[in-house]
């Protein structure tokens, strides 16, 4: 198997593996055996030595070796042991051995049957499949025990021995993950910036591995690998590599980190264990709003503002569909200063059951900290003044109730009794199509509808009307009128006045 920490390297893909490769007592890269453990029956005359790295002997490996006059079935071993919740699909070592006195080599997974090494001095790959454990040791077989020479640490090359090197397991983790995150960005609100995300790790097997953030299907921010694979020997080097729990902050740039837009993002938080297995993840819609760029120098503690009427500064004003409004205000810090500088963003929202908010147009705070600018004609609309210092906003609201004014147009000012009068005029968008537009005549102090009509998709509109009962000269005042209309962003309006000449 070619390097098993594909599921804990690749983390931008979405397939767990729940393998991870572990390999210890590797001597020709200097790695040590940290979890082999000791075993003992009996107390028989075996010499224990682990020389993985270190000592007379660097390099030889995990050693046993007999020294002396033990019983039959008595035995010294070194034992390897999967984590909890975890298993080895296939666990193998390399392991030199010399049977002699009486003594011999046995390697054995779980429960299952021991394995006995060949007669005489083998160095060969000796693997289990399916297990939790891997043992090696060395045993007094002869029925009346077994007797070797040397002492406690004799490197007699007669005595039986039993090294072991280049421990390999694939270790199957059985346990996915579980994850938790909390912060502003989960909480539903409009986020901006920079944005911390708390997130809570935890693993029952080899340990969590790493937190991944996906938005809008792009991978956007993750954590650093939680574990440190070895890279010399491609794996890691301990059985449980990885901690239990991990808990830490992950940073999220909303403005300029990849997969980000503004208004609503898919967000996707998934954790890994070391051996891939995926938790369950977080799936929330999450609210950007970065369209007002950050200001910087110092940071405003008020804002007020409103619509310019006379000189006056009001938060909701009457205008007409062909009035540029001009919008006044200014920025203070804590202290009252004026705040200089600053760009302010005024957004539009058209007085609409569907409309979005949309920025308008920004300006920056002249020197006393004031601020003005000239809005765009149009319809009845909200406005929101938005001061922003990196993720902290400052707002203001005003309302602008525009009455419509239709235009109308009448190419011949004069004709005579018996000839059409010709009218044309045209609505101010948006949602200026198929409106119903009165043409009225003036009588007396009263204005009558003799006409209805309704606009084109382009919000024009156009009639006739042929005068029949006209006698001698006499001039006609009409206008054009706009009731309210369900749809239609505008107070009622009329146009301007237009006076047609009749010869009877």
């Amino acid at each position: 198997m070619a390097v098993a920490l594909v599921a804990a390297l690749a983390l931008f893909t979405s397939v767990a593996r729940a393998n991870y490769l572990v390999r210890e007592c590797v001597p020709a890269q200097g790695v040590g055996a940290p979890d082999a453990q000791p075993t003992v029956s009996g107390g028989p005359k075996i010499y224990q030595s682990n020389e993985c790295t270190g000592g007379a002997r660097a390099g030889w490996g995990l050693g046993l070796e007999s020294n002396g006059a033990a019983n039959e079935g008595q035995w010294k071993g070194w034992f390897f042991g999967a984590p909890p919740h975890t298993h080895f699909a296939t666990v193998k070592a390399y392991v030199h051995e010399y049977a002699a006195y009486g003594y011999g080599g046995v390697y054995q997974g779980g429960s299952d049957p021991a394995h006995y090494f060949p007669q005489g001095q083998v160095f060969d790959w000796f693997p289990i499949d399916n297990t939790t454990s891997y043992h090696v040791f060395l045993r007094c077989f002869a029925s009346g025990g077994c007797s070797s020479p040397g002492g406690a640490g004799d490197t007699n090359v007669d005595a039986a021995f039993a090294f072991l090197t280049d421990f390999t397991a694939d270790v199957v983790d059985e346990v996915a993950p579980s994850l938790t995150a909390s912060g502003d960005l989960l909480s539903g609100q409009v986020v901006r910036g920079n944005q911390p995300l708390q997130v809570h790790l935890s693993d029952l097997g080899g340990g969590v591995q790493s937190v991944l953030v996906r938005v809008n299907g792009v991978a956007s921010a993750q954590t650093p690998d939680l574990c440190g694979v070895n890279t010399s020997v491609g794996a890691y080097t301990t059985l449980k590599p990885c901690p239990n729990d991990w808990s830490g902050t992950v940073w999220l740039d909303t403005e300029h980190g990849a997969g980000w837009s503004n208004g609503p993002n898919d967000v996707l938080i998934c954790g890994w264990d070391v051996g891939g297995n995926q938790s369950t993840c977080i799936r929330r819609t999450v609210q950007v709003d970065n369209s007002c760029p950050g200001s910087g120098g110092t940071a405003a503690s008020s804002i007020s503002s409103g619509v310019d009427v006379g000189g006056e500064r009001r938060s909701r004003a009457g205008i007409t569909s062909n009035d540029q409004p001009v919008i006044r205000g200014s920025l203070k810090d804590g202290s009252g200063a004026p705040v200089a500088g600053a760009t302010v963003c005024v957004y539009e929202t058209v007085d609409l059951p569907d409309a979005s908010r949309e920025l308008a147009t920004t300006v920056t705070t002249q020197g006393n900290g004031r601020f003005a600018t000239r809005l765009d004609t149009g319809p009845s609309r909200k406005l929101d003044l938005v001061y922003r210092y990196n993720d902290r906003v400052l707002s203001d609201a005003a309302e602008l109730d525009s009455t419509v004014v239709p235009t109308l147009r009448m190419p011949k000012k004069h004709v005579h009794n018996g000839s059409s009068a010709v009218f044309l005029g045209h609505l101010p968008g948006p949602n200026s199509e198929g409106r119903v537009v009165a043409l009225q005549a003036r009588v007396g102090r009263k204005w009558r509808t003799f006409k209805q009509l309704r606009t084109g998709q382009d919000g024009e509109f156009h009639g006739t009307y042929r005068f029949t009962q006209t006698f001698g000269v006499v001039q006609y005042t009409f206008r054009a009128l706009v009731k309210r209309q369900s749809g239609y962003p505008y107070e009622p309006g009329a146009s301007r006045h237009r006076k047609v000449t009749v010869h009877g």
